[in-house]
């Protein structure tokens, strides 16, 4: 089932949304901008064509020494710039789970590195970025509307503002000089739980108030907060309704609720979990791996070298990557969405021993969940020992491992 629905996919995969104008009060709002320009990845500008252009004179200047034929450089040509785009213009998302509750965000920051801690009461995930440095914290209300007073400066302003499911919510921007006379910008928001109102979220950018949050983003924080991040969060629905957790050797992943489920093993005695229905093809396995070194870093880029290969040789041009957060722990994702046929969304990820893979490949035409559900469901990945991801430096991706 998987294998036919992967091969019917076509040859442009696109996404077509309705496109509204966005509306929202704050610092940096751009109405050019679509209200859903969120979800319309990938993105890109000047700086990363210029990177993607160079690695193309690069490839190019090797394969041709090597003889290679027309068709088969044009392959490898793209196989190399789409994996770079992947490297460094993938977009990130988060996901922060309490409870029942589910928050998630997006935005067209690649993740460099994320650190991630938590103790009972609070998480809090940095996302490193070249220029500019983002985090998100999940903590009692009335302790993060305290810690934004302690700490308001003279350079300061702030501003409330509503958008969607975010009531009175808070915009602030404040600078501070180091003891070595560096300014430091932060500009964030402070936003609460509208299931909870006890538990809020501080959302924050820390740069040297540069124009541009990150060497492959032209605009600035406030934009990006403006117009991409604050558009894109969401606090999700019970997922549990349409779907139902699933374990396979100390990952927990969600598959459609009371789908057929087959298990069979692979030629090492690996239980693999297939799901199948009409329309609907779900493939998950747990192996060894052993792409690269056994960092993160290198089975990650390795395993997204391998899947971009893949992708292209099916005739799939330009998928949205991702890296995904969910509580501290990194994934990487390829989606290639076809509104009107066949789509294929693929996760990966990887505990320091062993790799998930989650493949999904679908027809929303024939089935009832949309993108949007399958998307949610298969972002969702935890890992069994959450200590080697707490207060650990990772970096998801990194072009030092690319064979070509």
């Amino acid at each position: 089932m998987l294998r036919n629905i992967v091969l019917a996919i076509a040859v442009s995969v696109f996404i077509v949304s309705p496109v509204y104008a966005l509306d929202i009060d704050l610092p940096g709002a751009d109405s050019s901008v679509p209200a859903n320009a969120y979800m319309n990845y990938n993105y890109t500008d000047k700086a990363l064509e210029t990177a993607l252009s160079e690695k193309e004179a690069v490839v190019t200047e090797r394969l041709d020494r090597l003889h290679y034929r027309q068709q088969e450089k044009e392959k490898r040509i793209q196989y190399s710039t789409n994996t770079l785009r992947g490297i460094k213009g993938h977009s990130t998302v988060i996901r922060l789970h309490s409870g029942g509750d589910s928050m998630r965000l997006s935005m067209p920051f690649a993740s460099q590195f994320g650190t991630y801690d938590t103790d009972k009461e609070s998480q809090m995930l940095v996302i490193d970025n070249d220029q500019a440095s983002f985090s998100i914290t999940e903590d009692d209300t009335r302790k993060l509307i305290r810690s934004i007073k302690d700490n308001t400066v003279d350079n300061s302003e702030s501003k409330c503002f509503s958008y969607q499911s975010l009531q009175n919510a808070l915009w602030f921007k404040e600078i501070k000089r180091t003891e070595t006379g560096k300014d430091i910008h932060t500009t964030g928001i402070l936003i609460t739980n509208p299931k909870n109102r006890a538990k809020a979220y501080r959302l924050t950018f820390t740069d040297d108030g540069s124009s541009k949050a990150s060497t492959f983003t032209e605009h600035s924080v406030e934009h990006l907060l403006a117009n991409y991040i604050v558009p894109s969060i969401q606090f999700l629905p019970d997922e549990d309704v349409y779907s139902e957790n699933k374990e396979l050797n100390g990952f927990t992943y969600k598959a459609p609720k009371g789908i057929h489920q087959d298990i069979s093993y692979d030629m090492n005695d690996e239980a693999i979990h297939v799901y199948t229905s009409d329309g609907y093809g779900q493939t998950v396995t747990v192996d060894e791996k052993s792409l690269a070194d056994n960092s993160l870093t290198g089975q990650y880029t390795k395993m997204l070298e391998f899947m971009t290969e893949y992708s292209i040789n099916l005739g799939i041009a330009n998928p949205e990557y991702a890296v995904v957060w969910n509580d501290g722990v990194p994934s990487v994702l390829i989606d290639a969405y076809n509104p009107n046929g066949s789509s294929l969304l693929v996760i990966f990820t990887y505990d320091g021993k062993r790799m998930l893979m989650n493949w999904i490949a679908y027809d929303v035409t024939k089935i009832k969940l949309s993108h949007e559900e399958i998307r949610n469901m298969a972002e969702f990945v935890k890992v069994k020992n959450m200590d080697s991801y707490i207060n650990t430096k990772w970096q998801p991706l990194s072009e030092e491992y690319m064979l070509i």
